[in-house]
């Protein structure tokens, strides 16, 4: 090799040093400058799922076929466990525990039978299920619309709800039994959910409904289908013992 060919390389050699150094010294300054928004006019896109820092789920957005089942401590469940959830679009929302406080679903679909639509914002007590949610129902022959509040536990959490009831699904044996037992004995102590409030409108009645701690209506303000109001006032039993107009039941 000739003295000049030999320079020459050394001299590339040197260039490219050069510039492998300065393009490394680029990426590590841009690799601490703070990530820059991207703009998009349309996407498709089946679910996203947004993310805290740490990895955990935030907020699920996801059509029908893909919207995760009821998510308790980072562990998803089955989606039957959610009634109307199966084909439902929607905003689902997570806290620090990793476990689902509320979200936003919408459904509709037609068959030979008929057609089926729903829709539902909730929020959801502190390690329990939901105890507001505004929801519309529609059958087709029977529909529903109104504000709905519940009473949840403060002593039992939902995961252990949910466990008792898959286990109480399970095919007859001492598990299944332990779960009933246990399921009856809560349901007797108050400890499972129960429909306080109802206000809006079934079937082309609006109507103001309060119940006890047992879920037992003992008050109902409504107007018919017919324009008629009336005041109606129950016992445990779910007899009316006082209407306004008197006489107008």
């Amino acid at each position: 090799m000739d003295h000049a060919r030999l320079v020459r390389e050394v001299r590339l050699l040197k260039l490219y040093a050069i510039g492998s150094s300065i393009l490394l010294c680029l990426l590590a300054a841009t690799a601490f400058l703070p990530p820059q928004a991207q703009r998009f006019a349309i996407i498709d896109v089946e679910r996203i799922n947004v993310i805290e820092p740490d990895g955990r789920l935030a907020l699920v957005i996801s059509n029908g076929a893909n919207i995760p089942g009821p998510i308790l401590e980072h562990e998803e469940l089955p989606a039957e466990l959610s009634s109307g959830r199966i084909g439902s679009a929607g905003m689902l929302f997570y806290n620090a525990r990793g476990d689902e406080v509320g979200g936003l679903t919408f459904r509709g679909e037609e068959s030979d039978a008929g057609y089926a639509a729903s829709g539902m914002l909730a929020f959801d007590q502190f390690k329990q299920d939901q105890v507001v949610a505004m929801q519309y129902s529609d059958r087709g022959t029977s529909r529903a619309a109104g504000l709905t509040v519940w009473d949840r536990s403060t002593t039992i959490g939902v995961k252990e709800l949910v466990d008792l009831i898959l286990a109480s699904r399970q095919e007859e044996g001492p598990e299944r039994e332990a779960a009933e037992a246990r399921l009856a004995e809560l349901r007797r102590d108050g400890n499972l959910s129960a429909q306080r409030v109802f206000l809006g409108s079934r079937d082309r009645t609006a109507a103001l409904q309060i119940n006890d701690t047992a879920g037992r209506p003992r008050i109902r303000l409504y107007v018919d289908a017919d324009d008629v109001a009336r005041l109606e006032l129950l016992d445990e039993a779910g007899e009316v013992v006082h209407t306004w107009p008197e006489g107008s039941r």
